[in-house]
């Protein structure tokens, strides 16, 4: 395929038409995708910070849980009586004999999931400590030793020995478990008889029950770490990628005192996290700091956003393969009249008017192609007529195409005149069509003679030739076609009708040349007496004899056989008319006709 063809119009309307449907195409997929993975994602968003405070309102509930049991423990008589005696061993013996079986629950975690070393098991019920108004541990649930000093300083028991209900839970670290604590004062009447400090251990077992309930992972980051996190498996780099993303976090958490999100690449999935604090952000942070978090997968959450996009894709795909099979079929449609066109227009160039061109459509096209015709048409009649025109009279209409006027100007020419000699009296013997025939064949075979010696000719008059030769040798030429007449229709008349002969006159010399007739008939001619004295020599001219006149006979070559001939009287001419006879039957007159004109 050439550059040309490759180029076509049918290639640049396809070309066009596709990529303005694949434009569309893909700038409607692509902004639906967008707005799908917004919405999708704002969805998600918004589902996910919903979870975030629901994990936030268990949180709140696990608070007053602690707050509630802590208070109930706290008015149970026969601890405030031990608590009044200051007696360590009766404190420890009213806290393990008498409440380990009221501690032995969990708020969170359903009893059929806490393993069985666990129950009645004072290390395990969670963290209760009895001090005294002074800050001094007086007993604790524990079998660990108690601390010999006061622990006041501790977040949440400077509060309630002042007498003051907690209103926050804190985290405390005893060896090497982390509890979620609050501490509420022991009254005595209305005496500060101690506190209490009651919390639940943060541990695997309860982020694991969490995650269940929620349906999502939960984390506890606590003193800067990790503590515990519902990921099943995660490795150790992740893992600190996780740690280090939290960690970051809550320097925004405490900028803005409430919870925020961010997202973690872990491995080949994105994580969506939502990171709360422990602790109130309106004030300074008491005790150890720690944080609780909950995360989903984005990734597998966009699983279906993935999926409605392929569909989406593909179904763009479709779009597409159909668009171009439309855009294939419209330009088919309006380029198949045009190559149409285009192949009439061929056609023409080379002279062939035979086929009109199809009219396929009755658009523009269509009408271009009627006009196409219609033009077609024209021509070919024109072209007929050019056979009924002179090349004279072309050459004039092609100098001033815009308007031929009547009129002519003076040229200096030979005029060659050739009549079929006894014609009339064939043709009564012969029907129309053969005598038509006759003169058809005889005058086509003078008039080609006549184009290869460079004359035109200017008419026929019947059974008789008119041409018009021009130019230096134009005497020469005119002398050279006319031997060769004779010599082509003396064989070929021999041969058929031996009573048929052709007699020729020549002459040459200044004449009118122009359009004569009126405005809407006219004919381009020649005329003058140097016509009518070439019209005489032809009457005069017997069977196969050409006559010349004496203009003639001196710009020839003298090595052309010429016979002079006694003078004739022609009409409209006073004084006798010297002429001359060409011996064109002859050896010498044929090499010589051969050399000039290509004669064979």
């Amino acid at each position: 395929m050439n550059s040309s063809q490759f180029f076509s119009l049918r290639w640049k309307l396809l070309t066009g038409f596709v990529a303005l449907v694949l434009t569309t195409v893909l700038i409607l997929l692509f902004s639906s995708s967008q707005i799908l993975e917004s919405r999708i994602r704002q969805d998600i968003d918004s589902n996910f910070s919903e979870a975030g405070r629901v994990f936030e309102r268990i949180q709140d509930i696990r608070f007053r849980q602690l707050r509630q049991t802590a208070i109930l423990l706290a008015d149970i008589p026969s601890l405030k009586a031990a608590i009044s005696t200051g007696d360590t061993a009766t404190v420890n013996h009213v806290l393990r004999e008498d409440l380990l079986y009221l501690l032995d629950f969990d708020p969170i975690i359903p009893d059929s999931l806490v393993p069985s070393e666990f129950y009645m098991n004072p290390d395990s019920a969670g963290l209760l400590i009895i001090c005294d108004p002074e800050g001094r541990p007086l007993g604790q649930m524990s079998s660990a030793p108690l601390p010999r000093y006061s622990i006041a300083d501790r977040a949440g028991i400077g509060t309630a020995l002042q007498g003051e209900m907690p209103v926050q839970s804190y985290i405390w670290k005893e060896g090497q478990r982390y509890f979620n604590v609050i501490t509420i004062p022991v009254w005595s009447g209305n005496q500060l008889g101690g506190t209490l400090s009651y919390g639940f251990p943060i541990r695997q077992l309860e982020t694991e029950q969490l995650s269940r309930d929620m349906g999502l992972e939960v984390l506890y980051y606590v003193d800067n770490q990790l503590l515990a996190g519902s990921f099943e498996s995660i490795s150790s780099s992740n893992k600190n990628t996780l740690s280090r993303n939290i960690h970051a976090a809550t320097f925004e958490v405490l900028k803005n005192g409430q919870a925020t999100s961010t997202e973690v690449s872990l491995g080949s999935e994105n994580w969506l996290i939502y990171i709360a604090p422990m602790f109130e952000t309106t004030g300074s942070i008491k005790g150890i700091d720690g944080y609780y978090a909950v995360a989903k997968s984005l990734t597998r959450e966009l699983i279906p956003l993935q999926n409605l996009q392929l569909l989406i894709f593909g179904i763009g795909i479709f779009a597409i393969a159909g668009a171009i099979a439309i855009s294939i079929w419209i330009t088919s449609r309006i380029t198949k009249p045009i190559y149409l066109l285009l192949d009439g227009v061929r056609r023409v160039e080379k002279e062939d008017f035979s086929e009109e061109v199809p009219i396929t459509s009755r658009d523009e096209i269509g009408e271009l192609t009627r006009a196409f015709n219609e033009l077609v048409e024209g021509l070919r009649e024109r072209l007929l007529m050019l056979k009924f025109v002179s090349e004279a009279t072309l050459d004039a209409i092609k100098k001033n195409i815009s308007r031929i006027e009547p009129g002519g100007e003076r040229r200096d020419i030979t005029v060659l005149f050739s009549d079929i000699r006894g014609f009339t009296a064939w043709s009564e013997n012969h029907t129309p069509e053969q005598v038509i025939d006759m003169l058809n064949n005889l005058l086509s075979y003078q008039a080609d003679l006549v184009h290869d010696f460079g004359g035109d000719v200017d008419k026929f008059v019947g059974d008789e030739l008119v041409a018009v030769f021009q130019g230096e040798d134009k005497e020469q030429q005119a002398v050279n076609a006319a031997v060769q007449i004779q010599k082509k229709l003396k064989s070929l008349l021999q041969k058929e009708e031996e009573d048929l002969a052709v007699g020729i006159g020549i002459n040459s010399g200044e004449v009118v040349m122009g359009a004569m007739g009126s405005e809407n008939r006219m004919d381009f001619t020649v005329l003058g007496s140097t016509v009518n004295l070439g019209a005489r020599l032809c009457s005069a001219a017997k069977q196969h004899q050409i006559l010349i006149s004496e203009s003639v006979f001196l710009n020839l070559e003298r090595k052309v056989p010429i016979n002079e001939l006694e003078t004739i009287k022609v009409k409209g001419i006073e004084k006798p008319v010297q002429i001359y006879e060409i011996d064109w039957d002859t050896e010498r007159m044929t090499s010589i006709a051969e050399s000039r004109g290509g004669l064979s």
